[in-house]
């Protein structure tokens, strides 16, 4: 478990105050995070479909044909998401050329429940037909599922929080002070870092299916909190 702690102790000066005064405690600034890593359990591939044509039209209908397809072949697979993406097409012709072409694109995301994230081979299978029928394969990776990630983010959240409680408790302690009353507390949430920029790979005519050996995921946790620190005879 990663953590880190930053701290502000505000000592309040006992000089010229009433007694009253002198025994108000002191207040304790701090911040912390606590981390877990955990093993993704999603297969997500992720495909864009392109087709170029001389007319916007026909770019279209090879995209949709090629979709139509891919989403068939998915849907033969059990436990298997597909979600298509956002739909695109342009002019694509460059310039001075005199013959029109258009280019239009759509994307597709295959999505399957996996322990530790690595695809199985009827996955996998899949993904090498789908490249062999010209769709371009732009990320295999594996990803933690909402459930999951809900599940590590609390973890991250309770060793964050386990972080704060032993660092109030250790400068208590150096003060010669006792933990007093938890006055301000605010979670920062959790977060995953980016997932590298995947590289694009497209295969040859009998492609063998891609592999996949993914990581596993850092999810990070930060609070912070004002806590009193009263006199130890207190």
């Amino acid at each position: 478990m990663a953590r880190k702690i930053v701290y502000l102790v505000t000592v309040l000066s006992t000089l010229a105050l009433p007694a009253a005064a002198q025994t108000a405690p002191t207040t304790l600034s701090l911040s912390a995070e606590g981390s877990v890593k955990v093993e993704p359990d999603e297969a997500v591939a992720q495909f864009n479909v392109q087709a170029d044509a001389p007319n916007a039209a026909a770019a279209q209908a090879k995209v949709n044909q090629a979709m139509a397809k891919a989403l068939a072949a998915a849907k033969a697979l059990p436990n298997v998401v597909a979600t298509t993406g956002g739909y695109n097409s342009y002019n694509s012709a460059p310039n001075g050329q005199s013959r029109p072409k258009f280019t239009a694109t759509q994307s597709l995301t295959l999505t399957q429940p996996d322990k530790g994230g690595v695809p199985d081979k009827g996955f996998t299978d899949l993904l090498g037909r789908l490249q062999a029928d010209g769709l371009l394969l732009n990320g295999l990776s594996g990803e933690l599922s909402d459930a999951g990630r809900q599940n590590a983010e609390r973890d991250a959240v309770r060793n964050a929080l386990a972080a704060l409680r032993a660092e109030a408790a250790d400068i208590a302690d150096t003060l010669h002070k006792k933990v007093g009353a938890l006055k301000q507390l605010s979670v920062n949430g959790a977060s995953a870092p980016l997932p590298p920029s995947p590289k694009v790979m497209m295969l040859a005519a009998a492609p063998a299916a891609p592999q996949s050996a993914p990581d596993k995921v850092t999810i990070t946790a930060s609070v912070s909190a004002q806590i009193e620190l009263n006199s130890a005879g207190n």
